[in-house]
C-alpha cells in the first residue's frame, strides 16, 4: 500500500493520499478488491473516521498524472479543494510510483 501525507500550505489542509493498486482492498472496512486499474484515494486528515481521514474522493491514476492545476475533489464543500503547489507535488509522487 502507497500512502504519502501532503500539507497543502495555501489551505493548511493536510491529505493523507493513497493509491489503490490491482490486488489492493479498498472502501468501508475494506471489503472491495480492486481487479482493474489503479485509482488514488484522497482523505481529509482532520476527521478521524479511518486510519487514515475521512475519504473524500478517488480518481483513477492515469486521470490525475495528465491533468495540470488543482483539483477541487468536492464541489459542495470549499475546503476540499487541493491548491495547484500541492497538487503539482502530488503528481509528481505519483508520476514516481507509476
Amino acid at each position: 500500500m502507497k500512502i504519502k501525507i501532503f500539507h497543502d500550505t495555501r489551505s493548511h489542509l493536510i491529505w493523507a493520499v493513497r493509491i489503490v493498486e490491482k490486488g489492493d482492498k479498498y472502501g468501508l472496512d475494506d471489503c472491495l478488491d480492486n481487479d482493474g486499474t489503479p485509482f488514488v484515494e484522497f482523505y481529509d486528515t482532520r476527521h478521524e473516521h479511518t486510519d487514515l481521514g475521512q475519504f473524500v474522493s478517488r480518481y483513477f491514476l492515469d486521470t490525475l498524472t495528465r491533468g495540470e492545476g488543482g483539483l477541487n475533489l468536492y464541489g459542495g464543500v470549499p475546503r476540499r479543494n487541493i491548491n495547484e503547489p500541492c497538487m503539482n507535488r502530488i503528481r509528481d509522487w505519483l508520476r514516481r510510483q507509476a
